[in-house]
C-alpha cells in the first residue's frame, strides 16, 4: 500500500466557528491579502489551510515528510495518469503534500485566467477519472469515478478503488477525493489509504477542508 500510496494525493484539518465567526474571519482575510492578490489572483504565502503546519518539522522525519510547492505540476490526482490534461490558462497553482508509510494526502489551489478555464479543467478531469482503469499488478486493478455534491459552482467526490481481478470485489488500497471549482479556481482534498470499501466517512475530512478553502479562495480579488 505504501508502495500505491507514494503515486497518490491529498490533505486537511479545520476549525468550526459559526456564520458570524466565519464572516469575521473572511472579511479579514479578504483584507489582509487584498494587497498580495492583484496579479489575478496568485496565491499569498499560507494561503493553503495546511501551510504552516507543513513548514514545521515532523516527529518522526524517518517516517514521514511535507512537502510545499508552486509549480505548474498535474491536478491532485491519479493513477491512470489523470493529471497529464492539457490544462490551460493556470495564474498560479499550490500544493501542499503529507507523505507517511501508509497515507499520502495532498491539498491543491489552482487558480485559472478565467471561470472558462476552471470549468474546463473540471470538466477533464471528470471525463478522465470516470474512464479510469489501471493495472496496479498481480490480481488487483484500480478503478475511478466521480460522484457530483453541492458545494461550490461544481463539486465532486472522487473514488478510486482496488479490485480483485477475478471476483470484482474490492481489495485494500484506494483513493477518495472532494475536487471543488469556484469561480476561476480548482480546490482539492485527496488521500490515499488502505480503504477496502466506500464509506461515507472517507471523505469527512476532505469536505471539511474543501468547504473552508471554497470560501477563502473568494477573499482573493477577482477570483469569484
Amino acid at each position: 500500500m505504501a508502495k500505491m500510496a507514494a503515486g497518490a494525493l491529498t490533505a486537511l484539518v479545520l476549525a468550526g466557528g459559526g456564520a458570524a465567526a466565519a464572516a469575521t474571519g473572511t472579511a479579514a482575510t479578504a483584507q489582509k491579502h487584498a494587497g498580495e492578490g492583484k496579479a489575478g489572483g496568485r496565491l499569498p504565502s499560507d494561503f493553503l489551510l495546511h501551510e504552516t503546519r507543513a513548514r514545521k518539522p515532523v516527529k518522526y522525519p524517518e517516517e514521514e515528510k511535507w512537502t510545499i510547492s508552486d509549480r505548474h505540476e498535474r491536478l491532485n490526482l491519479s493513477p491512470c495518469d489523470v493529471g497529464r490534461s492539457t490544462d490551460r490558462g493556470r495564474v498560479s497553482t499550490r500544493t501542499v503534500t503529507y507523505l507517511a508509510l501508509e497515507v499520502h494526502q495532498a491539498e491543491q489551489v489552482v487558480i485559472y485566467r478565467s471561470e472558462r478555464a476552471a470549468r474546463t479543467a473540471m470538466a477533464d478531469l471528470r471525463r478522465r477519472v470516470g474512464g479510469c482503469e489501471v493495472d496496479q499488478g498481480g490480481q488487483v486493478v484500480a478503478k475511478g469515478r466521480t460522484e457530483k455534491i453541492k458545494l461550490g459552482d461544481q463539486a465532486v467526490r472522487v473514488i478510486v478503488q482496488n479490485y480483485d481481478r477475478k471476483n470484482a470485489g474490492p481489495a485494500i488500497g484506494g483513493q477518495r477525493g472532494v475536487i471543488v471549482r469556484k469561480g476561476r479556481a480548482l480546490v482539492s482534498y485527496t488521500q490515499a489509504r488502505e480503504y477496502s470499501g466506500v464509506h461515507a466517512s472517507d471523505f469527512r475530512r476532505q469536505l471539511k477542508d474543501a468547504r473552508k478553502m471554497t470560501v477563502k479562495v473568494c477573499s482573493l480579488p477577482g477570483v469569484c
